[in-house]
């Protein structure tokens, strides 16, 4: 039989062997090699042979390869892209991994665990924590050595690990090891934000106070006032601890009572005052509790020299310098001169403006001109409108009586603005409408008593033993007017004297709905922040007795403010956050 031409021709292909796949790589790789630098070309080929040195059956040979790591050493200190040594040992990732798997334990496998670990940085896969796992199986070695970028991966996967230990209440006593190396080397490298980042995730925000120094506090302290900002009650105040200690070790004292009044500790408080002996330092310290209105009394243990100066550091503590100071500093800048509401206005420099309307709105015109007027002259202690004399021979006398109903409230009000402070001269002037018969000048005069006394303190505590007897008057202005009162002169103090004194106001279901909202207000405004439960109790009452038709009122608005102030800043409880629940479906 004649053989098949087409069949023979087809064997003779198939017998032909198939075109080998693998023989193209060696010619890519060549023209790889090829496009390398001389320089790169050697690095690759040295590193090759490290590798295979590295897994050589003579120890010795293996410790002079393990040993020869300079190169990846320098190629992780900082990095842009993966460095050169990396990305050549890419493919024996895998072989280094396999062969350390079958050497014995001793010196050398830790060195092949420190490359390996070096080496996952950037070839292990996400989530594996290759980097950390054959660290914590390497040698003690500085772990600095091998450069920033491995350090901070490290510190990545240290948080990670931690957090799973954590859950399935594991040790991790190896992982605070390797931290107590990476913190000195971060805060050293001028990585304090890392540092304090790591020491939040592993817990241990204390170790950080030990390795701070004089060079590094500020940026130090900066970063975890400002992260305190961001993370959870319990948590901040935790950090800001830290940073009080790290203040106090540098003798910051300024900036320590910022953080302690931030913490609202005020044993803090005392214990930088007491820490503090420098005399001018101290009085700045004072001012600064003056400024945000706490109120404290100094030790026995905080004295500088004598008593006279602790009696001046505790007037400056009580604001009683507050008007000599704020005058002082108006003399020096030539501003002592008082000025009128036109002068503000300067409506003459307006073209065609006609003053048509001015009759007709006098009242309301009238009441703005006194706002603009207290302000403008506020703390001056005198003006052209309210402090002049009455004209001889006037009996409507002063700008008071140009208003009219609440106008003369706000005029008499806008005396304790104008004197703000300056408690001894300024009580005789609000001291006559006292007297008045119009209950709307009584009323605003009471307001003018607490606005003069706002944030001053005195031993003879006279806006209270003046606004004290008109709280249980009969006619419901002046009682808010002497209510609000209080709430001005005491803001923020947590005065118990006025708790016992309002506190009876909202329980009593005879008194309107206005004074009780005022009361509320008040309480609210003297207790701000405090979380107080009888007020927050007595709040919650009060709305409880009042109908539907009376807590759809807009005053009534003020109780649940009141209640709001009561935990202005602060994270409730349970049951005060059931409290305000209940409010708010009175509201709705």
């Amino acid at each position: 039989m004649a053989p098949d031409h087409h069949q023979n021709g087809n064997s003779e292909k198939s017998q032909q062997a198939p075109p080998n796949k693998d023989a193209k790589k060696p010619r890519k790789e060549e023209k790889k090699d090829e496009d390398l630098s001389e320089e790169d070309l050697a690095l690759k080929q040295q590193l090759e042979l490290y590798v295979e040195r590295a897994q050589d059956s003579d120890p010795g040979v293996q410790k002079l390869a393990l040993e020869s790591r300079q190169e990846i050493r320098t190629a992780t200190s900082s990095m842009t892209s993966v460095p050169k040594p990396l990305k050549f040992l890419r493919p024996h990732y895998g072989t280094l991994k396999k062969f350390f798997e079958t050497m014995d334990e001793g010196s050398l496998k830790k060195y092949m665990a420190d490359i390996i670990s070096v080496l996952a940085l950037t070839m292990s896969e996400e989530g594996d924590r290759e980097s950390l796992k054959y660290r914590l199986l390497g040698s003690a070695e500085d772990i600095g050595s091998w450069g920033h970028e491995y350090v901070r991966n490290l510190a990545g996967e240290i948080g990670v690990e931690y957090q799973s230990r954590q859950m399935e209440d594991k040790p991790f006593d190896d992982l605070m090891d390797l931290v107590k190396q990476i913190v000195p080397f971060h805060v050293k490298h001028n990585a304090e934000p890392e540092a304090v980042d790591l020491l939040m995730e592993v817990e241990s925000l204390e170790l950080l106070v030990d390795h701070i120094e004089k060079a590094n506090y500020k940026r130090t302290c900066a970063y975890l006032t400002s992260f305190a900002s961001y993370v959870s009650e319990f948590d901040d105040m935790q950090i800001l601890e830290i940073a009080y200690k790290i203040y106090m070790k540098f003798e910051k004292f300024p900036d320590a009572l910022r953080v302690a009044l931030r913490m609202d500790k005020l044993s803090f408080v005392e214990q930088t005052l007491g820490a503090c002996k420098d005399a001018l330092e101290l009085q700045q310290l004072c001012f600064i509790l003056a400024r945000q209105g706490i109120t404290y009394e100094l030790e026995d243990h905080v004295i500088v020299g004598n008593e006279d100066k602790k009696e001046l550091l505790q007037d400056i503590i009580n604001n009683s310098k507050l008007s000599e100071g704020y005058l002082t500093l108006a003399r020096d800048l030539d501003v002592m001169e008082a000025k009128t509401p036109e002068d503000i206005y300067k409506a003459h420099l307006i073209d065609g403006r006609t003053s048509a309307g001015g009759n007709v709105d006098s009242a309301r015109l009238n009441l703005a001109a006194t706002f603009v007027n207290a302000f403008v002259n506020a703390g001056f202690g005198q003006d052209k409108l309210m402090t002049p004399p009455p004209p001889e021979g006037s009996n409507a006398g002063s700008w008071l009586y140009k208003n009219k109903d609440h106008g003369k409230a706000s005029a008499a009000a806008s005396l304790g603005l104008i004197t703000l402070w300056n408690v001894d001269d300024g009580l005789p002037h609000i001291d006559k409408y006292l007297y008045s018969n119009d209950v709307n000048v009584v009323a605003g005069a009471l307001m003018g008593v607490g606005i003069l006394n706002c944030g001053i303190r005195n031993e003879c505590d006279p806006a209270y033993a003046v606004l004290y007897d008109y709280v249980g008057k009969e006619d419901s202005a002046i009682r808010i007017g002497a209510v609000t009162g209080l709430a001005l002169a005491y803001a923020g103090a947590n005065k118990e004297e006025v708790y016992s004194l309002l506190s009876p106001l909202l329980a009593d279901s005879k008194n309107g709905l206005d004074l009780v909202a005022f009361a509320a207000l008040s309480l609210g405004i003297v207790y701000v922040g405090s979380c107080h439960d009888g007020i927050a109790q007595a709040i919650f009452l009060a709305l409880m007795e009042r109908s539907e038709t009376e807590l759809g009122e807009p005053l009534a608005r003020f109780l649940c403010l009141g209640l709001g102030l009561l935990y202005l800043g602060k994270q409730v409880c349970a049951i005060e956050l059931q409290i305000i629940l209940v409010m708010l479906q009175f509201i709705s």
